[in-house]
């Protein structure tokens, strides 16, 4: 999995974090949501970590812009162009969304997830991000490891860990 000399850069609630070849960018998901983007002529990627799509009160944008899907994906995107790598020159793997908050009645905390897997996918459909690959939904919290050397990304779910390659 992990070897001791490997760079692991840990990605934080409501963050974007961006490496290149060799380090490994990693962040954990409840209803958060993680867009993975990597350019693998480049080798360098990056994740955002979004709590929210919007912000519900309009006030704490400013704050910490990163937190919501309105303006961390923009930030992402930027972030990338800002090291090389273009609109074009990258694709994206989207993960997280779940559903964390059963048995808690409350319509946001359990829509929470749906309504940050729709903004995502309506930004990168609208800035033509191919989506290559997703794992989205459901009740379990993901952990996600994206390799800088050649794009795969280590899904840890449900007690069970598999690596998906798909770059292109």
């Amino acid at each position: 999995m992990f070897g001791k000399n490997d760079k692991i850069i840990n990605v934080g609630i409501a963050d974007i974090k961006i490496g290149k070849s060799p380090e490994i960018l990693r962040t954990t998901l409840g209803s958060c949501i993680g867009i993975v983007f990597y350019n693998p002529d480049k080798k360098i990627g990056a994740i955002s970590h979004i709590m929210l799509a919007k912000d519900p009160t309009g006030r704490d944008l400013e704050k910490n812009p990163m937190k919501y899907g309105e303006t961390a994906l923009p930030m992402l995107v930027k972030k990338m162009e800002e090291n090389e790598s273009p609109l074009g020159t990258f694709s994206a793997r989207i993960f997280g969304g779940a559903s964390m908050f059963k048995g808690i009645n409350s319509n946001f905390l359990q829509n929470i997830g749906e309504q940050n897997i729709h903004v995502v996918r309506e930004f990168l459909k609208e800035k033509n991000i191919p989506i290559l690959v997703e794992d989205v939904a459901g009740h379990d919290g993901r952990t996600i490891s994206l390799y800088l050397d050649d794009g795969r990304v280590l899904l840890k779910k449900s007690g069970s860990e598999k690596y998906l390659y798909k770059v292109r």
